[in-house]
């Protein structure tokens, strides 16, 4: 028999904070899917650098940092870009949310990095458990 898999919608703060710092770790991963409507969807890894712990924004960089800007550019700024997050943690979790579009922060290194509020809900299902023996 297979085990049900319980899913939950994160919209309290602290839930939301905390399935962001899950996602800091470097071993999950994190796909970013940025549709605007009038083009296709570009899609990119990406890394949670963590959620701030005063406001309601979090830190996140995209793989190719420079090849998203770019796809930023090219929507219109008042154009309802929205961001897709699906990631996985390294236990299994599955977690999913949506954001709209992020402001580029440069640093005096050429880094950069994304700033983007907290999402209104976050889809969270926890990893099976393991079949009995």
């Amino acid at each position: 028999m297979k085990a049900v898999v319980a899913s939950t919608l994160l919209n309290r703060t602290d839930e939301i904070r905390s399935a962001l710092r899950e996602l800091m770790h470097p071993d999950s991963r994190v796909r970013v899917c940025a549709t605007d409507g009038r083009h296709d969807s570009h899609t990119c890894d990406a890394r949670i650098l963590g959620p701030d712990w005063q406001q309601r924004h979090f830190f996140w960089r995209p793989h190719d940092p420079e090849v998203f800007e770019i796809h930023l550019r090219r929507s219109h700024p008042l154009d309802d870009l929205m961001l897709d997050f699906a990631a996985a943690t390294p236990d299994g979790a599955d977690i999913r949310f949506r954001i709209s579009r992020p402001l580029v922060m440069h640093f005096a290194d050429s880094s950069a990095a994304m700033l983007s509020t907290f999402p209104d809900m976050v889809w969270y299902q926890q990893a099976a458990p393991p079949p009995d023996a």
